[in-house]
Order: structure tokens, then sequence, then C-alpha cells
């Protein structure tokens, strides 16, 4: 099986309808986010449920955060199955 790898510029995590990071230069491969943090809600971070949400012009990509590490400006997470 092949690992998908998926590059972009902006996006956000979010704890519900809240924004707990705003984050740039991410890389998802496979089941593995690595992104940079512009803004972080270092509480809402901390929160569970988290989603990584990529917006689109017709909607958004999103995945749900299943573990995340957070190192300075730094993540790492491990993502679900993208949601419909």
């Amino acid at each position: 099986m092949n690992k998908v790898t998926m590059r972009g510029v902006n996006g956000e995590i979010l704890w519900s309808y809240h924004k707990a990071g705003q984050v740039s230069q991410w890389e998802l491969f496979g089941s593995t986010l690595t992104a940079t943090l512009v803004n972080a809600d270092p509480y809402r971070l901390s929160q569970s449920p988290l989603t990584f949400v990529v917006p689109r012009s017709t909607g958004a990509w999103r995945w749900p955060i299943a573990t995340i590490q957070v190192e300075g400006q730094s993540i790492t997470a491990t993502v679900g199955a993208e949601e419909a």
C-alpha cells in the first residue's frame, strides 16, 4: 500500500468549533502530520477531540487527531481517516 503525501501552507486545529491553533507549512504523510504552529491556544490544544482542518474553496478537508505533540512551534500528530 502506498502512503499518500500531502503538503500545504494553511491549516487549523479545532477543538469542537473553537480554534486551538493555526498552522503553516504542514505535511501529511500516511497518518503522520507535521506542521509549524503560528498561533495557538495552549489550553484548547490540550483538549480532546481535536481535528486538523484544511480550508478549500469548496469546503474543507478534515482529519481527527488521535495523538499530538507540541514542541515549541513544531507539531507532530497522528491522524485518523479523513472525515466525509
